[in-house]
């Protein structure tokens, strides 16, 4: 008989509903801010450089995030750092309410926003993980991928629809207010399952370079880079899309918000991998998925707004798959002294290369077109699923 799911433990539950508010928010946010920023200048590089501001703090910032976590309690770090988060998108809400949003205040806050939100991304998954036994940690990663993207696709979708009819400002007081329920939230959770503890010292210190060494490990970076650096852009560049696809603001949140459907589908598969080839026969899927997803949308940019949903449901399927099997690679396969530090550069690798590749991707689109670049986005994803599932096969057998 099975043991006891993720809902079984209450601290798990109050840190599931932490995680769904805040998604719910800041996914508002991304619709309203990326629609004005492409709306602003018609130029994708202008997308591409509101998700460098968003997520390339992470490249530092999560590894310093998952650092802090040897250090100091991880509760008190992770209401510090929701209450730090509320600040700029509540300045946002003042600037759009008055009619003085420029798109360098836009750029400016964005980016303040973005810094404590780069530290609490490993702090809150670490929270999470120490709410349940390690036996059940796979699972309760794909449960809490549920609600993160079940509020997303109410974040996007309710942002989209919020900018068309109400403007800028409601988005990004909302989102503002998310935060703050968090940390309320947050503030009853106790954690019974530490995740993380102390760093290792004296002749374990050497093993985190170690890690490394792990043929598993390194192929499931390689999918992760892979899938951040070429196709998770698109969410960013959503409004480019739905410009080619003769779509309004409105459809953006909808496009956007098949990215979370697609991923609330493949959920009930994403939490049944046990093993690490598992995890990375699932990565693979995952780029093979999304790849699809992203050649349907170059394909069919006069075919209606059915059809480009299938496509972004498909991404979002790939997307789960991806996610789900790398952090639970990291929360299960790697020595809990290190976890902190993984956890950390996980962030950092999973939101630096979407920065980046949003910022080239858009590039790219001014230049080729966006079915040409995705196309060519499509072709590479493809290429690194085959090497993934070819060295992977080999690893197992040895």
């Amino acid at each position: 008989m099975s043991g006891p799911g993720p809902f079984a433990f209450p601290d798990y539950r109050r840190s599931f509903a932490a995680r769904a508010i805040s998604s719910a928010g800041t996914y508002m946010q991304l619709v309203a801010s990326s629609w004005y920023a492409y709306m602003s200048t018609g130029s994708a590089v202008s997308s591409g450089v509101l998700a460098l501001l968003t997520l390339g703090p992470t490249l530092v910032g999560g590894p310093l995030g998952g650092a802090l976590l040897d250090r100091h309690d991880p509760i008190r770090l992770a209401i510090t750092l929701s209450l730090a988060q509320a600040v700029p998108p509540a300045l946002l809400a003042v600037w759009a309410g008055t009619g003085h949003l420029s798109l360098g205040m836009l750029y400016v806050l964005t980016f303040a926003g973005a810094v404590p939100n780069s530290l609490s991304a490993p702090v809150m998954s670490l929270v999470m993980a120490g709410t349940v036994p390690k036996d059940v940690r796979q699972s309760a990663v794909a449960r809490t991928s549920v609600i993160f993207n079940a509020s997303r696709l109410l974040g996007a979708v309710g942002g989209g629809f919020l900018v068309h009819l109400t403007g800028l400002a409601p988005a990004y007081g909302l989102n503002a207010v998310s935060y703050v329920l968090v940390a309320l939230v947050i503030s009853r959770i106790t954690l019974s399952y530490g995740a993380t503890s102390a760093p290792a010292t004296g002749e374990n210190s050497g093993r985190f370079s170690s890690i490394w060494a792990m043929p598993t490990i390194r192929l499931a970076a390689f999918g992760m880079v892979t899938f951040f650096l070429l196709v998770a852009p698109i969410e960013h560049l959503m409004p480019v899309v739905a410009k080619e696809h003769g779509v309004a603001a409105s459809s953006v949140g909808i496009l956007v918000g098949g990215l979370p459907l697609g991923a609330l589908l493949a959920s009930r598969i994403s939490g049944r991998g046990r093993t690490a080839t598992s995890r990375l026969v699932m990565t693979a899927v995952g780029l093979i998925a999304a790849g699809i997803g992203m050649a349907e949308l170059a394909l069919t940019t006069h075919h209606g707004i059915a059809i480009d949903m299938l496509g972004t449901m498909l991404i979002g399927c790939g997307w789960e798959f991806v996610f789900v099997g790398t952090q639970a690679m990291v929360l299960v396969d790697v020595p809990a002294p290190f976890r902190g530090r993984s956890m950390g550069l996980f962030y950092s690798v999973v939101y630096g290369a979407t920065a980046v590749g949003a910022l080239a991707l858009g590039h790219v689109i001014d230049r080729r077109g966006m079915p040409a670049t995705l196309l060519s986005s499509v072709a590479l994803a493809a290429l690194a699923a085959v090497a993934i599932l070819t060295a992977g096969v080999a690893a197992a057998r040895k």
